[in-house]
């Protein structure tokens, strides 16, 4: 079976989302079963523009909106490429734009199939912070223009395919009269991301309990939250740090922040981390927190750090209770993991309550959440076992 896959990024390109490390594990696990996958995507950095990437073949074209028609003509030329080499059985979308000019250029009789990741315009507008006046109206038509060209991709999709339950719901509410849509969460590599057997990465301090987040710098990740939570408990005078990894346009403002309350010395901006140390990051660390305040469409940085042995703080916002609310009853949780969104005095209670869990009950609560990822499916093994079938029922 030859899979075509369409999407805007893909790991390990510089600045990868979660949807370009699916595309990339998905396609590996695809490869290693014998089948021929090509990824369009799009160029970024200094990435090049064809090659083989783990066994696939990759696509890579020069996009944007404002040149939107010479981007199309690229893929046009791109898809050729593709079939010249190999007919294409199935189309596996996943980003609206790469997809959208996949769809244009191959035959209406080869099946399509879409995952969403998230909502194009409503990502869109989560990455505003305060547009001027004069960009606004430029910004509502953007926005308008991501959800018609979505729209459209779903409409010649034989099936949609979401991350989680929540998922499903706002997808129906966006696109109501979209194909039915199935579930199929997502995954995580449990041999790279696994408890750390020796010295953690020194960016930890021994002797402190070490909280961390990995997100972007964006309103709706609830950083303002966490750093008024964080600030309640080193008043309570417990021995914490917090490291927040990542970039984005709240930066400034969050430091900003972080000196005002008085805790500048006890939180760490660690900037944007590179994947290749992501795994030992969430290893090391005590206690990972996800404070989201909404559109947590499924959260594969949870899950990483869940198998690499570190208890999650989560909000219940979009999917993390579907993630969380299970490990929250099992045994070897003695403190509870979800708090509600935007809560900063919950968050507060939650963070105080795991920096004082002693080391071996730590160490028993890291053990079960690793065995809960493997144990509910959470693996790309799994989640490409899912696709595969849905793949192969649209080819019969």
């Amino acid at each position: 079976m030859h899979v075509l896959s369409a999407t805007n990024n893909l790991y390990p390109d510089p600045e990868a989302t979660g949807s370009g490390r699916y595309n990339y594990e998905v396609g590996r696990e695809l490869v290693e079963r014998g089948h021929d996958v090509s990824v369009v995507t799009r160029l970024r950095g200094d990435a090049h523009a064809r090659e083989t990437v783990d066994g696939m073949d990759v696509y890579r074209y020069d996009a944007s909106i404002p040149r939107l028609p010479a981007t199309l003509r690229e893929i046009d030329r791109t898809v050729a490429s593709i079939e010249s080499n190999a007919p294409v059985d199935v189309v596996s979308f996943h980003g609206a734009l790469s997809s959208f000019g996949v769809d244009r250029a191959i035959s209406n009789r080869i099946p399509r199939t879409y995952t969403i990741h998230g909502l194009w315009a409503v990502e869109y507008r989560d990455r505003l912070v305060a547009p001027s006046r004069w960009a606004a109206p430029w910004h509502r038509l953007n926005r308008a223009l991501r959800h018609r060209i979505e729209a459209r991709v779903l409409d010649h999709s034989d099936a949609a395919i979401v991350l989680s339950e929540f998922m499903r719901e706002r997808f129906r509410d966006h696109h109501p009269g979209a194909p039915s849509c199935s579930v199929v969460p997502g995954g995580v590599d449990v041999e790279r991301f696994a408890p750390i057997d020796g010295p953690g990465p020194e960016t930890f301090a021994e002797d402190e309990t070490s909280f961390l987040t990995v997100r972007r710098l964006t309103p709706r990740m609830g950083l303002e939250t966490l750093l008024d939570a964080f600030a309640s408990v080193v008043a309570d005078g417990d021995d914490a740090h917090l490291y927040i990894g990542g970039d984005g346009p709240l930066r400034d403002e969050l430091c900003a922040r972080a000196d005002r309350l008085g805790i500048d010395s006890a939180v760490t901006f660690l900037g944007y981390v590179p994947e290749e140390q992501l795994a030992s990051l969430y290893a090391g660390a005590d206690v990972f927190v996800l404070p989201t305040l909404e559109l947590e469409g499924f959260g594969l940085a949870t899950l990483e750090a869940l198998a690499a042995g570190t208890p999650v703080i989560g909000t219940r916002a979009g999917a993390t209770p579907e993630i969380l609310g299970n490990l929250e009853r099992r045994s070897a949780i003695t403190e509870p993991l979800l708090v509600d969104a935007g809560d900063a005095d919950a968050l507060a209670a939650r963070l105080a309550s795991w920096a004082r869990v002693g080391e071996a009950e730590r160490t028993s609560a890291g053990g079960a959440c690793r065995s809960y990822v493997i144990e509910e499916g959470y693996t790309w093994e799994h989640v490409a076992d899912s696709l595969e079938r849905r793949f192969e029922g649209l080819l019969d």
